[in-house]
């Protein structure tokens, strides 16, 4: 069974004629990357053919180098129950959608600021505030394959994620716009909206974590405290790389370690990378957003999505907690190299595959996390040793 602790099948999809493909950027892992720029250098260009849907999960792109196949999951044994299967209707939803390269995958609980500042992206901000309740499709796509010329046209991951609006900050030439990942979608379909110009896509959600499982698998009491220990192993890494983080800065101390209030404006070495890993670590304590949840048309003053976390009626259970800490753990560390972010982005993309689930995240996360902790201590120790020379 591949329910609850593997993952939820792919539905495949047709080809879609679309006659836009953004022109991007590489990113800068080794620093802070500053807001993503969509309009002029950052617009679009036409292909000699149009976007075809791509039958391979997120999780198969890129391909991990050599280096990196330990973080394909392994097969397992599955020792939990099988559920009798409820029939539950996935109902197709349209969303406005932005195109980004795979190496920019969004998770649930990860945060990504984009500029916006050409006509037709600024029309797609209009409609997303104004009738999808501050939600929109994030959708990956892949490089030609190896074995197929660059025809310009591209290959688009089904597993996209669901993101919320969350600051819009109105600016001289176009705004600043905070999103956050809330959930993930299967695509169905996509195609470009002709009017404005920007792209609309078809979606299903993609099933979240029950409080007892998934919809189709019941864990075992062994899978339970195997998910429990992962979950805590990880709780522990996380606060030790954030303590570790502060030594590197030299923090003021641990009364303001968890402090998230200015963590979206923290933009010094490391108080970005750190500060996206509180923000991710408060939203595992926040609500459910998902597609299914969405009623159009409704505005983002409407659909308070975060009413719940405010009024303190958000109650996950341990199994719901461990699948959001299960994507909320996979951040850039402080000071990561170009190797570094690459082996995180191989991590984020088989984190979104809907191949693989919740154990196979969890184990993906202590990995990395163990990497990040062995990094950022070697680097403390580095700098209390010329600290000691200097000293000396």
């Amino acid at each position: 069974p591949r329910g609850l602790l593997a993952g939820h099948r792919e539905m495949m999809t047709a080809t879609a004629s679309i006659p836009l493909v953004p022109r991007v950027t590489p990113a800068h892992p080794a620093r802070r990357v500053g807001p993503r720029a969509w309009g002029g250098s950052g617009g679009w260009r036409r292909p000699r053919i149009g976007i075809r849907m791509d039958r391979r999960s997120a999780g198969d792109a890129p391909k991990p180098p050599a280096d990196n196949s330990d973080l394909e999951p392994e097969q397992r044994d599955y020792t939990g129950t099988l559920k009798q299967y409820e029939e539950v209707p996935l109902v197709p939803k349209k969303l406005p959608a932005m195109l980004f390269p795979a190496e920019e995958v969004l998770l649930p609980g990860s945060a990504q600021v984009l500029h916006l500042y050409e006509a037709r992206f600024l029309a797609l901000l209009d409609e997303v505030t104004n009738e999808t309740g501050g939600l929109f499709a994030h959708v990956t796509f892949l490089p030609p394959a190896q074995d197929e010329a660059d025809d310009g046209g591209l290959r688009v991951n089904q597993v996209a994620t669901l993101v919320r609006v969350e600051e819009v900050q109105r600016e001289e030439v176009g705004a600043k716009v905070t999103i956050i990942g809330e959930s993930r979608l299967s695509l169905r379909e996509l195609e470009e909206k002709s009017q404005r110009g920007y792209l609309v896509g078809t979606f299903v959600p993609i099933p979240v974590m029950r409080n007892d499982g998934s919809a189709a698998y019941k864990p075992s009491k062994t899978e339970l405290d195997e998910v429990e220990a992962l979950a805590d192993f990880i709780d522990d890494a996380v606060n030790d790389c954030v303590a570790l983080v502060d030594k590197l800065l030299d923090g003021d101390g641990d009364e303001k370690l968890w402090d998230v209030g200015e963590a979206a404006n923290e933009v010094e070495w490391g108080h970005g990378e750190v500060g996206n890993l509180k923000r991710a670590m408060a939203w595992i304590e926040g609500p459910y957003v998902t597609l299914d949840m969405l009623h159009v048309p409704c505005s983002m003053s409407e659909r308070d999505w975060l009413r719940d976390a405010v009024e303190e009626r958000v109650k996950h259970s341990e199994l719901q907690l461990a699948e959001r800490l299960s994507f909320a753990c996979l951040q850039v560390a402080p000071a990561s190299t170009e190797a570094d972010y690459a082996r995180l982005v191989s991590c984020r993309n088989v984190a979104m595959s809907a191949q693989h689930g919740l154990m196979d995240r969890l184990r993906l996360g202590k990995t990395l996390l163990e990497e990040q902790r062995s990094a950022l201590r070697a680097k403390v120790a580095l700098k209390s040793a010329f600290g000691a020379a200097d000293d000396a």
